[in-house]
């Protein structure tokens, strides 16, 4: 019996050397995943830390010594990179919105006028004459990020709006008072005074112009798209798949035994998976507009990321079809493709906390282009003439993995 078992083993081996290159994906699949998702996934761990900061554009309108400060400290929290200057140039509100809307930097933080002497007055009311600091950010920005960086932002000004308040509260309770009682009764009034103003800074939260955003975006609208587009890719393997076993099964030699050209045989034999993405994601959509009321923005310019979407999810499962040679071979390349251009496209972790060469890279990735299609539109209110640029890329990605793919397909 042992010598069977060992018969046996050592024939499974031979099988499985015969297909070396299954055998390669093997071994490589889970290296190739463990260097992208450690890059990719470095920046969600380490966003906002000090190896890893997050950089915040700061515009200094009021010119004053405490908003200065109020900088000063900010610079000396870990995890947040200050920038005042582009170029050499000191930033203005309208530089710091084309920066973000050109996604240079995430974040920008504004001080208008009259910030220092507002800080400097003792409000006589709790709703008036309160200093105002804008935090711009860019509309598709992760909620928990954002959530952390205000957090620590509005820490650090609230602090620095306390050591300027609270000298002054204490020399109105303690100063020139003779009558205990009536010293008493100003310690507690002022003290509570003291308690209600501790958010005595109106911390707004905008976005940058020229985005028409109705209202703050959903967890949802910025999770959906993300999910959408890892879900298309899957098509792959499916498609991959399909035309493997034409070939194993002969069907394609003798369709073309027929008068009919190969390229309508490719079409037509593309065209229902190519469907098939799209009712993918009408139905991820559509479930996220009934069940958890997401916006879809401009319909047209969604329809035509979308289809190039689906072209460029299709072009790559032909390639992958044409490239591999056994039923390993393409799971292998299919899986890997699949969840490694996720990663580096953005689907797993923003794009803009990754490290400079992730971030490089995800710019050769159908889904990044895709992503942020979807964001233009559904998050930042764009419309058509905005999105066109991530079409034609998505589009350019289709015709590349197309060629590449014909040029290497076989039909037996």
């Amino acid at each position: 019996m042992i010598h069977q078992i060992i018969a046996i083993t050592f024939k499974e081996l031979k099988v499985l050397w015969l297909d070396r290159e299954a055998l390669a994906l093997l071994f490589a699949m889970p290296m190739f995943f463990i260097l992208v998702m450690s890059f990719a996934l470095e920046g969600v761990f380490e966003a906002g830390q000090k190896g890893h900061p997050i950089e915040v554009m700061v515009v200094n309108r009021n010119g004053g010594v405490l908003a200065e400060q109020t900088i000063a400290d900010l610079k000396r929290l870990e995890g947040l990179t200050l920038i005042q200057t582009h170029e050499g140039i000191s930033l203005t509100s309208e530089k710091a919105d084309q920066l973000i809307r050109k996604g240079v930097y995430p974040l920008a933080l504004l001080f208008p006028e009259g910030y220092t002497e507002r800080i400097r007055q003792i409000p006589n009311s709790l709703q008036n004459d309160k200093p105002t600091v804008y935090l711009i950010s860019d509309p598709a920005m992760n909620f928990q990020l954002l959530a952390t960086v205000k957090g620590a932002i509005q820490s650090v000004i609230e602090r620095r709006l306390l050591l300027i308040r609270v000298p002054q509260h204490f020399k109105e309770m303690f100063g020139g008072l003779g009558d205990m009682e009536r010293q008493i009764d100003n310690m507690l009034g002022n003290q509570n005074k003291i308690e209600r103003e501790r958010s005595g800074v109106n911390f707004i939260h905008t976005f940058p112009t020229g985005y028409n955003v109705g209202r703050r975006p959903t967890a949802t609208e910025q999770n959906v798209p993300a999910y959408t587009i890892f879900g298309v890719f899957f098509i792959v393997l499916t498609l991959a798949s399909s035309f493997l076993q034409e070939k194993k099964d002969g069907t394609f030699q003798r369709i073309l035994a027929a008068p009919l050209p190969k390229a309508a045989l490719l079409i037509g034999k593309l065209l229902p998976y190519y469907l098939v993405n799209l009712i993918q994601i009408a139905l991820m959509f559509s479930v996220g507009v009934i069940v958890f009321g997401m916006a879809l923005g401009h319909l047209p310019a969604l329809v035509m990321v979308s289809l190039a979407l689906a072209a460029a999810a299709n072009g790559l499962g032909l390639l992958v079809a044409a490239l591999g040679k056994t039923e390993a071979q393409v799971n292998g390349l299919s899986v890997l493709l699949a969840i490694t251009l996720s990663a580096l496209g953005g689907m797993m972790v923003p794009t803009f906390i990754m490290p400079g060469l992730m971030k490089s890279l995800s710019l050769f990735t159908p889904h990044a282009w895709a992503l942020a299609g979807y964001h233009d539109i559904i998050v930042r209110g764009l419309s058509v003439k905005q999105i066109l640029p991530e079409v034609g890329a998505l589009l350019g990605f289709a015709s590349f993995f197309f060629a590449i793919a014909l040029w290497r397909f076989r039909f037996d």
